[in-house]
């Protein structure tokens, strides 16, 4: 057949394929402006009924039927602007298999009635196109590459083919063979400023790692332009189409060194039809805190090393300070002792937590209910309000925030890099000389403050690290957590980490039994004092 004649026949087939799309997108644009109207119509009444839902159960149905149409009309919206992002050029190539059967792939998938016209890259129907090799054809004899002309929002116009002869016998079948022409093509290609998706050019290789198995961390590497980056769009896009299910709710993530590289490579992933992505540039990886403080580049350096990772690690293990003596309480008139033995084992237990925090909060309810058993009398039955007594009692607050604080993540690193005593001692077993030390400190943010207190760029994923090993703060309601807060955490325990950590400040080598040497700037404050400060900046949990 000639090339004309073949072409054409090409077009005619792509032009089947774009008016199914065309009849598919009226009516995914139909159903949306439906339910839209729908809901507008509904939305004076359906916000009283919200309202109201809680005294009259009849508002509370109709408030019920008003949220789950609007959410309909959402996905409506979203699934149209999913169809719409394809562009015109849906299709861009073909293989045929050894039976003769032709199946058409490209950027979605188009099904009129029974039969198929278009089958999505991502579907594994479509993996010969990618990974068919002569030496493994896996049933297929021939792959055809597709080329336009004009621009990319014009009518697709075909303007010829590239065709891959897997199978020898077949070669008198086709003329004009180019081989890799498509990605030569591709390569070759002016450019434009904007990162292209090269879907229909992906290698056997290439699409190896876009299809590689999600259960598993997965690194690619290769040098400046290789294509890592192209790639790794494809993979999103890829387990966003196979995992749609399990990534329905929690998306795709990418992070990106700048802002202008997110913008660089935003057109690719709409281009082949998914759009549900989140980028990132690393700072804004922490969302809750203000950004704005400058630092020199050498600091900035200094802490996107991995070092700093152990430097963190040390500084939230150094607030957990076995006891060295006996923790003495009072219930009434009754003065209560556990001795070190016991608070040793207490300490331990703490220690196998998940997080700071939960061991934090598992030592306070162990050192409770220890001694509220010391009291418990079968008589009064009073374990209850010996557990409540102690629970509020101010010997047990003081020898927690001496012990195993409670901590935020900003409240780490502003106690971390505002005490030259704490950066010496976490500084043990990093490879950070004494000046690297001595230039991340900085003078420390007072609890009152601390909400608006301005961080860096570079600090940013030294809280999000800070944030995995400290963990939330334990309380069922914001109210809770807040009060919690309040209670554990104020000026006062700044003292208390002085008067058993600033002896640091000899040598980090040589810190054993610490006793007060230096205040690093801290003032003393009575617990009458501290309970009168703010509650500190609290982040919640984050699922």
């Amino acid at each position: 057949m000639a090339e004309s004649e073949d072409l054409a026949l090409e077009q005619a087939v792509i032009d089947r394929i774009g008016a199914v799309r065309a009849t598919q997108l009226d009516r995914v644009a139909e159903r949306a402006s439906r339910l839209a109207a729908e809901v507008a119509t509904m939305t004076e009444d359906g916000l009283r009924d919200i309202f109201d839902e809680d005294d009259d159960p009849d508002a509370a149905v109709q408030a019920s039927f008003v949220r789950e149409r609007s959410m309909h009309a959402m996905a409506a919206a979203r699934r149209f602007h999913e169809v719409d992002a394809v562009g015109a050029r849906a299709a861009f190539g073909r293989v045929t298999a050894d039976d003769g059967e032709r199946l058409y792939v490209g950027r979605c998938s188009v099904i009129q009635g029974d039969e198929v016209l278009l089958v999505d890259w991502r579907a594994p129907a479509a993996m010969p196109f990618y990974r068919a090799t002569p030496l493994d054809r896996l049933s297929i004899t021939h792959r055809r590459h597709l080329h336009y002309g004009g621009a990319a929002d014009d009518e697709p116009q075909l303007t010829g083919y590239s065709d891959e002869v897997l199978d020898a016998e077949h070669l008198l079948d086709f003329e004009g063979l180019q081989g890799e022409a498509a990605l030569l093509a591709s390569l070759e290609r002016e450019r434009t400023g904007q990162m292209a998706s090269v879907v229909a050019t992906i290698q056997a290789e290439q699409d190896g790692v876009i299809r590689a198995r999600s259960d598993r961390p997965l690194l690619v590497q290769g040098g400046p332009g290789t294509g890592k980056t192209v790639v790794a769009l494809h993979r999103a896009a890829y387990l966003l189409y196979d995992q749609r299910q399990a990534l329905a709710e929690n998306g795709v993530l990418i992070v990106g060194p700048t802002t202008q590289f997110l913008a660089y490579i935003s057109e690719v992933l709409p281009s082949l039809g998914e759009t549900g992505v989140v980028s990132a540039i690393p700072a804004e990886l922490y969302p809750g805190v203000l950004r704005g403080r400058v630092e020199t580049d050498e600091v900035t350096s200094l802490k996107g090393s991995m070092a700093m990772v152990t430097l963190l690690r040390n500084g939230v293990s150094d607030r957990q300070r076995l006891p060295k003596q006996d923790l003495v309480a009072w219930y009434g008139s009754d003065r209560v002792r556990l001795d070190t033995e016991a608070l040793r084992v207490m300490f331990i237990d703490a220690q196998r937590s998940p997080t700071h925090n939960e061991g934090a909060e598992r030592f306070r309810v162990l050192l409770i209910e220890a001694l509220a058993e010391k009291v418990y009398s079968r008589s009064f039955d009073n374990y209850a309000d010996a557990y409540r007594s102690f629970a509020s009692s101010r010997d047990l607050r003081v020898f927690l925030l001496r012990h195993w604080p409670t901590l935020t993540a900003e409240q780490a690193l502003n106690d971390l890099f505002g005490s030259p005593a704490l950066l010496r001692l976490a500084a043990r077993g990093c490879a950070l000389s004494r000046d690297d030390v001595a230039s991340l400190g900085r003078e420390r943010v007072s609890e009152s403050d601390l909400a608006d207190a301005r961080w860096s760029d570079a600090d940013v994923p030294l809280l999000d690290e800070l944030w995995s090993i400290v963990g939330g703060i334990a309380g069922s309601t914001a109210k809770d957590q807040r009060q919690r807060a309040r209670d554990v955490r104020d000026e006062f325990e700044i003292a208390a980490v002085q008067d058993a950590m600033a002896g640091a400040g000899r040598d980090a080598n040589e810190a054993g039994e610490l006793d007060v040497q230096e205040q690093d700037g801290f003032r003393i404050m009575s617990l009458e004092e501290a309970e009168g400060l703010p509650a500190p900046p609290l982040r919640a949990w984050r699922v």
